[in-house]
């Protein structure tokens, strides 16, 4: 029978450098921090991101670098507590390839009329692609055959 673990003890398993931050940074059920850059006199200011100081209107760079801070993500990511960590600046993983922002040949659209026409080109086209086959085989009556000795061809994992 496995004995569970208290939450002490789970701490005192962590990696030394995630031990160290979360005694600096308490976890974020504890304390919440901002999600961007704010002031340093910001109670909850966040250790990954820059903050200006309102006096002199200088920025001070973040506690931690985007390096290292990527290294105490990972970590955390290892044990399932990244969740706890405090909003970094930087995306991992799949958020970094959900959140992507994909560019699709016009990097700068100028005109909302040029997008919605660059969309309905998009759209017309993918259906034209998705229907490729079936426009062919209506052209070149023998395409029907090439689909079907594709079929038979076709390699299974059975």
């Amino acid at each position: 029978m496995a004995s569970q673990l208290t939450s002490k003890e789970a701490f005192a398993k962590l990696p030394q450098a995630l031990h160290n931050f979360f005694i600096k940074f308490p976890p974020r059920p504890f304390a919440q921090y901002a999600t961007g850059p704010s002031k340093t006199t910001d109670p909850l200011k966040n250790p990954f991101f820059p903050n200006k100081n309102p006096e002199t209107g200088r920025w001070q760079e973040p506690k931690y670098s985007r390096r290292r801070s990527a290294d105490l993500f990972k970590m955390a990511k290892k044990f399932g507590i990244h969740d706890l960590l405090p909003p970094t600046p930087r995306k991992f993983h799949e958020d970094k390839y959900y959140n992507k922002n994909w560019v699709d040949s016009m990097v700068y659209p100028v005109d909302e009329v040029k997008l919605a026409a660059y969309e309905a080109k998009k759209k017309a086209r993918e259906e034209a692609i998705a229907n490729m086959d079936q426009i062919i085989s209506e052209v070149r009556p023998n395409y029907k055959k090439l689909l079907e000795k594709r079929k038979k061809r076709a390699r299974t994992w059975f």
